[in-house]
Order: C-alpha cells, then sequence, then structure tokens
C-alpha cells in the first residue's frame, strides 16, 4: 500500500477480485472513470469499519458459492435436484463438513442473499 509498511498479519475482509480496480485507483487519487460493480477496500485495509454485509459471490462447477466473513453457502443446479453445501469458516475453517442438512433454518436464512448474486445463469 503506499505509504505504508508491509502489512504483518492477515486482513479478515471479504474481498472479490473485481474490487483490486477500484482499490488500486483510489490509493493513486485516481476518481472511478465509470459506475463499477467492484468497491475499493483500502479503507478496510486501515481498519475503518465496514457498514455494509461483506459477501462475495463465484460461479462453480454448475452452481452459486456465496462467502460471507462467517459461511460459505453454494447452491450446484444439477439436472436431478439442486444440492446445497454450507460451512461455517468459524468452526471448520478447512470447509470439511458440510451443515446444510442440520441447519436448515440457517440456509433459509442466507438463501436470500445468494440470491442476489445469481446473475440467471442457473435457473
Amino acid at each position: 500500500m503506499p505509504g505504508k509498511q508491509n502489512a504483518k498479519g492477515a486482513i479478515g475482509n471479504v474481498i472479490e477480485t473485481i474490487d483490486l480496480f477500484p482499490t488500486l485507483l483510489q490509493w493513486c487519487n485516481v476518481p472511478l472513470p465509470y459506475a463499477m460493480d467492484g468497491r475499493s477496500f483500502a479503507d478496510r485495509i486501515n481498519n475503518a469499519p465496514n457498514k455494509e454485509e461483506e459477501v462475495a459471490y463465484s460461479y462453480f462447477n454448475r452452481g452459486i458459492t456465496m462467502r460471507t466473513n462467517r459461511y460459505r453457502l453454494t447452491k450446484y443446479f444439477r439436472k436431478e435436484e439442486p444440492s446445497i453445501e454450507l460451512y461455517d469458516h468459524f468452526n471448520d475453517p478447512a470447509e470439511q463438513h458440510n451443515i446444510a442438512a442440520s441447519t436448515p433454518d440457517l440456509v433459509k436464512q442466507l438463501m436470500p442473499l445468494l440470491e442476489k448474486g445469481n446473475t440467471g445463469l442457473f435457473k
């Protein structure tokens, strides 16, 4: 980061590669040339509180996955029946134990957030 020494430690924020460009522009004091989906994470590196829900979306193997600070929820769109995976990164950072079947209320609570990331690629 310009003007800063190398950080010693990890930053626990959820970011996406789409956030890199706006971050670099902010660090260089260059205004955004147009509206973009990514958001700068420069302020989060300086430990400024983030008021928004931090969510990263990606598509993988005919599925949509959503990552928050605590959970990863994935919905796979299969021909037979969609399958759901849910992992709790506080208790299972290596994603070894799918807790979707044992926590249906949590899946129901997180599913609208996952659907926000559904661009319509899968139905």
